[in-house]
This record gives structure tokens, sequence and C-alpha cells, in this order.
């Protein structure tokens, strides 16, 4: 998963210079600041979901097996609605989105006799509220580069399925926590529409638990990265 992160991390510094170049073609200055609704659809992929428990020190009778529980996560998918309203120089931005992952969690503890695999679909439906700083306004006037920073709830559905003998689980199906994000539209068409990306981070309180992923440990969580294609339009 961290290797995953990182290249993304590396794709989405990329993509933000190509933001720039692109932008540093407009000559055209603004001179009047847009007050109306933004509506905008977006998808693209995630990674995260559940964030899983990898300090074996803290968990009971388990001494000599390092690999006890371990998780993965594949890579998903999420798609939303988003309005955005301008406040003076500044923008406040609110939506609904729907985000999925798969993730596979391995049991092989010898000492408490968990052995097999559950494997958890997640689905979650979020709903964000950010306070956005727009950026570099002068130098790129029609990029509309954001940066985002907020509040953000996760309505949480899991299925399950396993083999082995695997401990008891429970879900929460409210969790929350604080969002981090960028977006920027580097492409306007003739009506006033445009067309951008975004990248967004998140980190909350803790929707999955079991013998491995206690309420009490600190790594236990939710967290994602997300990031995709966003369509504004006029």
């Amino acid at each position: 998963m961290i290797d995953n992160m990182k290249k993304t991390a590396i794709t989405f510094i990329l993509g933000l210079s190509f933001i720039m170049i692109n932008s540093c073609s407009t000559t055209e200055q603004a001179t009047v600041i847009d007050r109306k609704l933004k509506f905008s659809l977006q998808g693209g992929a995630n990674i995260g979901g559940i964030t899983e428990n990898t300090d074996m020190t803290v968990i009971p009778n388990v001494e000599t097996t390092v690999d006890a529980f371990t998780g993965a996560t594949r890579t998903g998918f999420n798609a939303g609605v988003h309005i955005n309203k301008p406040l003076k120089r500044n923008q406040i931005e609110t939506g609904v989105d729907y985000m999925y992952n798969h993730q596979t969690f391995t049991y092989n503890d010898v000492e408490n006799m968990y052995n097999g695999v559950r494997e958890l679909n997640v689905s979650q439906v979020l709903f964000p509220l950010t306070y956005n700083f727009v950026f570099l306004r002068k130098q790129f006037p029609y990029a509309d580069i954001q940066l985002k920073t907020g509040y953000l709830g996760q309505l949480n559905f899991i299925s399950t399925k396993g083999k082995g003998i695997l401990p008891d689980y429970s879900s929460n199906a409210w969790s929350n926590g604080l969002t981090l994000g960028i977006s920027a539209f580097p492409f306007q068409f003739e009506s006033g529409s445009k067309l951008g990306f975004y990248f967004d981070m998140y980190r909350g309180n803790q929707i999955y638990e079991d013998y491995y992923n206690q309420s009490t440990f600190k790594m236990s969580g939710s967290s994602f990265m997300k990031f995709g294609v966003k369509y504004q339009f006029e």
C-alpha cells in the first residue's frame, strides 16, 4: 500500500506540473469574480477504507509471529456530485461521494489459534465540507487552483466473507475526520464549463474492530487517498 501511495504522489506532482504549464498559455485576465454556485461531477480511483493495525507488539499473547495479522487493499473507485459556493476570494465546497474498496485481512496467529482469510467489500457514502483557498489567481486566472481543508463524514457498509478460524468483528456505520485536498481546472470550454483534476486525503476514526484492531490501538482507523477527473458546469 505504501508503494502505491508513493506512485500516486509522483503521478499527482507530474499532473500538477502539467496544469501549471498549460495554464501559462492563458493571456486574458479575469476581471470579475463569479459568485454563482458551481456544480460539478467527478470520478476516479482511490486507495484506502479500513486502516488496519500493523503493530503486533500491542496484541496480547502474540510474541513470536510477526505476521500474525496482515492487511492488503486493492485500488478502488469513487464518484460524486459537488457544489462550490464562492465566498469573497475563496470558496466553500460540499457534496456527496460514493467510494468502494476491496480489502483482504490474513490471520496467521499460532498463539491465539486464528488462521484464515477475511475478504471485505467496503462501500462508503462520503459527505465532505471544505473551505477552499484559491491561489495563483493572477498567474493562472482560469485554472482555478484550490487547496481544500475541512471535515468529512462517512456512512459505512461492509460485507465480508471468510475461510478458516477467524476472530469475531464489529463495524461502525458512521465515521468522520479531517480531509485535505487540491483541485485545478486547466481546461475551459467555450460554454464556460471546465475540466480538471482532484486529489484528496482523509484520516478518521475507526470503522472496523477485531482482536487485532481494537479501539484502544492508535493505528486502527479509516483513511484514503482518492484522485480523478472533475467536470464543472457553467
